[in-house]
């Protein structure tokens, strides 16, 4: 069976955002420092539940599909 998976980015401030998603259901694939973003991965269905976690969490800015995500492939 397989996963409906997307990337996402998350844009954020602070230490704190990067502690709470390493505690959610996603994969981080990529975390930039120096600009304040990560790139992660889960489940489609559960965008909602992702958005709804971040929004309380302080230094949160920004939660969006990524750009780059291409559907087509499935490994």
């Amino acid at each position: 069976m397989y996963a409906k998976r997307m990337a996402y980015v998350v844009f954020y401030q602070g230490k704190r955002v990067l502690d709470k998603l390493r505690k959610m259901p996603v994969d981080i694939a990529y975390v930039s420092k120096k600009q304040h973003y990560a790139i992660v991965y889960g489940d489609a269905e559960q965008e909602a539940n992702l958005k709804k976690q971040l929004k309380d969490v302080k230094g949160f800015k920004y939660f969006g599909p990524s750009h780059l995500f291409d559907e087509g492939l499935n490994f």
